[in-house]
């Protein structure tokens, strides 16, 4: 059973990096990192400090018109207090280059080291493989129910009201 709780926590955890950075939630995204945890985006992105990379990554989506994170097929090895996940995840983002509205598309995979300190599930290391990704101008739909970048998003509502 502990085995059970330990993935369902660090799979929220997970899931809660791509709510941070797709609601510029900067505090929710610094939970999923312990204070000394590393990460690699490589040399182009950021090398840096855990927390730092969710300032890094919210500083630039401001700049874009939208942008989206998903995640799925993540396998899981616990050793106690101690874990280890590969996540392959999904990322899109809107931007306007000159007058045209350009995406860019990311398809990777997380590579996690996790600790449980103080009773809390966090990273403490982070690899960020790009598998492959793609840009290409797109034509925006007619407008829609948008959701909101921060915490005026309809789903702090909803999940707060549970």
């Amino acid at each position: 059973m502990r085995d059970l709780l330990d993935r369902q926590a660090i799979t929220e955890q997970i899931y809660r990096y791509c709510r941070a950075v797709d609601r510029l939630d900067i505090p929710l995204g610094h939970s999923v990192f312990h204070e000394d945890a590393t990460v690699d985006y490589g040399d182009s992105l950021y090398r840096g400090d855990g927390r730092g990379v969710i300032d890094f990554i919210c500083a630039a989506h401001l700049l874009a018109l939208s942008h989206s994170h998903q995640v799925c097929n993540s396998i899981i090895a616990l050793d106690g207090d101690r874990a280890g996940s590969e996540t392959y995840f999904h990322s899109a983002t809107r931007l306007m280059q000159d007058d045209k509205v350009m995406q860019i598309r990311v398809w990777g995979r997380y590579l996690d080291e996790w600790s449980r300190r103080d009773g809390q599930w966090r990273i403490d290391k982070r690899l960020t493989l790009f598998d492959f990704d793609e840009i290409r101008e797109v034509t925006e739909m007619v407008p829609r129910n948008d959701g909101r970048r921060d915490r005026t998003d309809p789903s702090y509502a909803v999940l707060k009201s549970l």
